[in-house]
């Protein structure tokens, strides 16, 4: 019988890509949908919290790129008018 006070074989310490906090930063603020990747080959997630994560990461770049046309739309909108008020 192993002696209680001798340490025995640790699990091995988690990869740092394999830390939801650090998946959830690097789809919403870093990666964008190119970190999926780290979703889907990282093994303390259930199927279900992968489906969830594609599909929230679908919708917030959907809303991101209509963000973008908007403001983008906006700009050209106001450079525009500005452009109509100067004098030749």
């Amino acid at each position: 019988m192993p002696n209680q006070s001798e340490p025995g074989p640790e699990a091995p310490k988690p990869k740092w890509y394999h830390n939801i906090w650090v998946i959830l930063f690097l789809l919403l603020f870093v990666l964008g949908p190119f970190g999926l990747p780290l979703v889907w080959k990282n093994p303390r997630l259930s199927r279900a919290t992968k489906n969830a994560l594609t599909l929230v990461m679908a919708a917030y770049t959907i809303f991101l790129i209509i963000t973008i046309n908007q403001t983008i739309q906006s700009v050209q909108t106001s450079l525009n008018s500005f452009n109509a008020t100067l004098q030749y």
